[in-house]
């Protein structure tokens, strides 16, 4: 669901050195979109992101270097400094949201998984719920975490929040605009595949469907989702505009996190 804002966030940054995504459905749409971008990167196996970043830190060591850049739960796996990054990419299922339970079992076991080979991860989940006590059940971790956090220091509550530029700016727009549908360009691309989350709308008073426009353009068919959700459960669509500034600073500063706490690779 945060595909978009992962695609901008690893697009351009240069810092990255090693980019890799595990081979899954998941990722296929990921890798369209980083494409487009031109951004390098390699699709393994679980075990073949292990032996890269392995070989990657090797490289390390040794005082050698690597060849070019290579052509859903991030990972920011560094070297020495914060400006030569290997970063493993995990897309996990959408569908897990559909089951709370299923959906903190998954999170909680790749993230065990990937602590072994890891310096940082970078959870890209807000509450969802399921994973409110996520943070405190992982504050012991030898590999350290790193969440999405709004400029209070609050983790957002979902992707709409983070979009919107955090917590207060949700609940503003629920309450300011007595919207109750909210549309990422993301959202809006699955909304089919969510219809059963949205089921209640045709029984509900709702009027409005917010179409958050955070600024990224990687699904071009955004309006056209829109529009047919819309009409689907008449609902009238208004604009809200969004930012990416929460993943940014986010991003920024688990980078940050991973070059000065991080273990010796």
């Amino acid at each position: 669901m945060l595909e978009d804002e992962l695609t901008s966030i690893l697009a351009d940054d240069d810092d990255v050195k090693q980019l890799v995504i595990v081979d899954s459905t998941e990722q296929q749409e990921l890798a369209r979109k980083l494409r487009s971008q031109n951004r390098p990167f390699l699709i393994k196996d679980f075990e073949g992101a292990f032996n890269l970043v392995k070989k990657h830190r090797q490289g390390a060591h040794s005082g050698g270097h690597l060849t070019k850049r290579h052509g859903v739960l991030q990972q920011l796996l560094r070297r020495r400094s914060v400006d030569d990054l290997a970063v493993v990419v995990y897309a996990l299922p959408l569908r897990l949201h559909i089951d709370s339970k299923l959906l903190k079992q998954e999170v909680y076991h790749q993230i065990e998984r990937m602590s072994d080979f890891s310096d940082g991860i970078f959870v890209l989940y807000g509450i969802c719920d399921a994973l409110r006590t996520l943070e405190h059940d992982f504050n012991g971790s030898t590999c350290q975490l790193f969440f999405l956090a709004d400029d209070n220091g609050a983790t957002v509550d979902d992707c709409i929040a983070l979009a919107l530029g955090g917590n207060q700016a949700y609940a503003n727009g629920l309450t300011n605009n007595n919207i109750m549908l909210f549309l990422t360009p993301m959202v809006a691309a699955q909304w089919q595949d969510l219809s059963e989350d949205f089921t209640l709308m045709k029984h509900a008073r709702f009027k409005k469907i917010a179409k958050v426009d955070t600024g990224l353009s990687y699904e071009p068919d955004f309006d056209a989702n829109v529009d047919r959700c819309a009409k689907h459960f008449s609902l009238y669509p208004v604009l809200l505009r969004g930012n990416t500034s929460v993943i940014q600073k986010n991003y920024l500063r688990a980078k940050k996190g991973v070059s000065i706490n991080g273990a010796t690779p």
